[in-house]
């Protein structure tokens, strides 16, 4: 008897890369959905007919859900709490200038080094963008961005992220008051193995902003603040939902191996894990369609934009705010959920901040 193609099962694994690939011809009912739940997939995944998937699982509404930010941040922005009025920079891989999810809150964009051979357009700098001034998936969907875009992979070069942080203190400097870039989200850390050029002067240039009163926050501000990734797969308003970073719970090495302290109960969990953002990951063709991307299982790259748009929401009911302040004002609202997991609270943050405003 001939097989028939639509009953062959697929194994799977926690944590599968379905970017763009053709399932359709799948038999994915007998997966478990919690190993979907971890997988990366988006817009150009073709998933098999419903009766082939596992029953209560809908790549479509997974997709939806995980562009909503979560913790109150879609309440605060029908409070007008959106950002607006705050410029923030972010340094990051190369950006596709077209999405439609950030493409009107970019007022410039500069690519440090043109002559890299990395493609043009990646995953990872739509996805910061969105994460932060989306009008679907971001914290802040009104502030204006400055994008600097430095080359990554084999080109990564701690010489390009001191040029563009310098760029923002000399733009700060000739700047007026109102325009001056506030707040900068770097999705990196240091020192970081990969990167190549003068790593003492690129924290030299660090300590510069900070005493500009620039807020800075990139991976080693995270976690020296005692913050975690983590997040929610389903109510994402819910904290008794939120889970420690499935990095963690699942045992990746290379994250024991650099610091064992991380997975401590009273570090707080800034969400990254089941997200969606704007990607670009297959795209061909400049005026290509619009791609999301879900991730069950996020990085801190994506928690920064969440912490750096938090800190723009705060700016924005109270400009004289320092990053010390905001970091306190987050730790003193966190909420607790009955696991005893400390989580991030927007909204009790904002409230908190309008409290010291009206002083």
């Amino acid at each position: 008897m001939r097989e028939n193609i639509f009953e062959r099962v697929l194994t799977v694994e926690k944590f599968e890369d379905f970017r763009g690939k053709d399932l359709s011809n799948k038999n994915l009912k007998n997966v478990s959905i919690d190993f979907l739940m971890t997988a990366d997939f988006d817009t150009q995944t073709k998933w098999p007919s419903k009766e082939n998937l596992p029953v209560g699982f809908n790549p479509e509404a997974v997709l939806e859900n995980g562009k909503n930010p979560g913790l109150g941040i879609k309440e605060l922005h029908k409070q007008g709490i959106t950002g607006k009025g705050i410029n923030i920079a972010i340094i990051d891989q190369k950006l596709d200038l077209n999405h439609k999810e950030y493409s009107d809150n970019i007022v410039s964009y500069e690519e440090l080094d043109k002559s890299t051979k990395e493609q043009a357009v990646s995953m990872h700098g739509p996805g910061v963008a969105s994460l932060l001034v989306g009008k679907n998936c971001g914290i802040a969907p009104d502030a204006k961005l400055h994008y600097y875009a430095n080359p990554c992979a084999d080109d990564s070069n701690w010489d390009f992220s001191s040029e563009s942080l310098n760029k923002i203190i000399d733009f700060n400097n000739k700047a007026k008051e109102g325009d001056k870039i506030k707040v900068v989200s770097y999705s990196n850390g240091y020192p970081n193995p990969a990167f190549k050029g003068d790593l003492e002067n690129w924290e030299k240039t660090i300590e510069k902003a900070k005493n500009d009163g620039i807020i800075f926050i990139d991976a080693n501000t995270f976690f020296d603040f005692g913050f975690i990734a983590g997040g929610s797969a389903t109510d994402k308003e819910d904290v008794d939902k939120y889970k420690n970073w499935l990095a963690l719970d699942n045992k990746i090495p290379i994250f024991d191996k650099i610091n064992p302290s991380w997975n401590k109960k009273d570090r707080i969990i800034v969400p990254s894990d089941y997200r969606t953002f704007a990607s670009s990951y297959n795209k061909k063709e400049k005026n290509g369609p619009d791609e999301y991307l879900f991730m069950g299982r996020g990085g801190v790259s994506w928690s920064i934009p969440y912490l750096a748009g938090l800190c723009t929401l705060m700016l924005q009911v109270n400009k004289d705010l320092k990053m010390e302040e905001m970091v306190k004002i987050l730790q003193d609202t966190a909420s607790v959920n009955k696991e005893g997991l400390k989580i991030v609270n927007p909204k009790g943050a904002i409230d908190a901040v309008k409290s010291i405003h009206e002083k």
